[in-house]
């Protein structure tokens, strides 16, 4: 236990320590977690370890009965303690182990009715890396209470709250009948500490080795081996895509789902990059996909589909229900999905050029009508232009001429005229266009964003499935860097 200093450490506890004599205020943890738990006052042997500078051991002596054996390990120095023993060994060591056995042998005693736990790496500002030092210190200690602890004996040992803190209170609960968790007052409230207590211990005739392995218990390197091996390109900490992968890729959510992030820098993608729709907004999407929002992931899909029209408008027009067919036997839900979108997508762009196509045809022949001075049927389908090229309502010059000034343009609505009466119309066409256009795209909006809604429901559920395994994963491959 290392010396500690900063603001609000000399609190009521520090105080209460000194004016009680014990040596740290770490004393009144042990004080607390025995009021509340009692197993001191019957205990006739107990083992300190990581008992460093004593305050445990002092308490250890003031509660225990009297002429009971309070013995301390700690790799530093332990200044003598009037009715315990203190020794300068390393619980990990098989020299150790013979020196408690020595000492149990000199007090006539088989066996530890208590063991005691309250060690912890050197505190600095790498967190993870002490946090998962503490843990290791715990399965050692755990290791070394099974081969002195008597049976139905107290383990109590102090954790810090991590990933692995539900591995240690597994171990625990296989050798123990009951665990409980506390947290003293002690303690101060920023700390990351927690306190396990193990009581009635079962002392099993066989202990499975895996059971005190830190490396099986916390898992720091071992990790199940893919029979079928890795996926190309698969790494521990971090995958990249490129834009031109995701753009063009007929499994768009497999590739979110599987990778961290999507770069612009390979020569596939820099048209990608420079593209109008490629927004700021998109690339700072891209730079952490773990992070995506219902939002983002949203703006993305739409982003990859407008990308892919602008790219390559003619190939992707002519795409037929056919072919997206024959591939649905090879894809997934989520890709169906996209592919039904961008599908409905393309289908709407075809129906408004056909609408615009077909006004233009109508206008045209409603001019010509008007110049030429034919008559209208009511019951005939203004849309149907089998007379617009007919020459027999060309009597003269006159219709000739009017016909000549006729603009018609095949693809656009691009008209003109300078009569009221066709400005008028023409109004009444777009304002009556607008409406269904604007029924139609509300209809398509709300479709999109049902499909979108779904997909994003799929990519969540997946993406949350694997990120702790992926954030496990992640840390110990940080911690065999080191």
């Amino acid at each position: 236990m290392g010396k500690v200093k900063g603001k609000h450490r000399l609190d009521k506890y520090y105080n209460l320590a000194k004016e009680h004599g014990y040596r740290s205020r770490a004393s009144w943890k042990l004080v607390q977690l025995d009021s509340k738990f009692s197993f001191l006052k019957s205990a006739h042997a107990v083992l300190d370890l990581c008992a460093a500078p004593g305050g445990w051991m002092q308490v250890a002596v003031q509660r225990v009965p009297v002429g009971s054996l309070v013995l301390g390990l700690d790799l530093d120095p332990i200044a003598p303690i009037r009715g315990a023993i203190a020794l300068q060994q390393d619980i990990t060591k098989s020299e150790c182990k013979s020196k408690i056995k020595r000492v149990l042998e000199e007090h006539g005693t088989a066996a530890f009715d208590v063991v005691l736990h309250d060690g912890s790496p050197n505190v600095g500002g790498a967190w993870a890396q002490e946090a998962m030092s503490q843990n290791a210190l715990v399965i050692d200690s755990v290791k070394l209470a099974t081969q002195f602890l008597a049976p139905k004996g107290t383990f109590v040992t102090k954790v810090f709250r991590s990933q692995d803190y539900s591995s240690v209170l597994y171990c625990l609960k296989q050798l123990f009948e009951k665990v409980e968790v506390d947290k003293p007052a002690a303690s101060r409230s920023a700390s990351a500490e927690i306190f396990l207590v193990g009581l009635r211990y079962k002392a099993p005739a066989k202990i499975d080795p895996r059971l005190l392995d830190v490396i099986d218990v916390l898992r720091v390197s071992k990790q199940k081996r893919h029979r079928d091996g890795y996926e190309d390109g698969e790494t521990i900490s971090k995958k990249v895509s490129t834009a031109a992968d995701f753009i063009w890729s007929d499994s768009p959510l497999e590739i979110l789902g599987s990778v961290t992030s999507i770069t612009f820098e390979d020569p596939a993608s820099l048209p990608i990059k420079d593209h109008n729709s490629t927004t700021e907004e998109v690339k700072a999407s891209c730079l952490d996909l773990r992070v995506l929002g219902k939002p983002e992931f949203k703006h993305l899909l739409k982003w990859r589909m407008q990308l892919r029209k602008a790219l390559s408008p003619s190939e992707k027009a002519t795409s037929t229900p056919a072919t997206l067919v024959d591939k649905g036997e090879e894809e997934n839900e989520d890709d169906k999905l996209l592919n039904e979108m961008e599908e409905l997508t393309y289908a709407m762009d075809r129906k408004k050029k056909k609408e615009k196509k077909l006004l233009a045809k109508r206008r045209a022949k409603d001019k010509l009508r008007k110049a030429t001075g034919m008559q209208i049927d009511v019951m005939e389908d203004g849309y149907i232009d089998h007379e617009l090229f007919s020459l027999s309502s060309i009597k003269g010059k006159k219709d000739l001429a009017a016909v000549d000034s006729t603009e018609y343009d095949d693809g656009n609505n691009d008209l003109r005229g300078s009569e009221d009466e066709e400005n008028q119309e023409k109004t009444e066409d777009e304002s009556s266009s607008d409406v269904d256009s604007e029924e139609e795209r509300r209809r398509y909006d709300e479709q999109i964003e049902e499909i979108l809604d779904h997909a994003y429901e799929q990519y969540a559920a997946k993406v949350d499935g694997s990120t702790k395994q992926r954030k496990r994963a992640r840390q110990a491959y940080d911690q065999l860097e080191v």
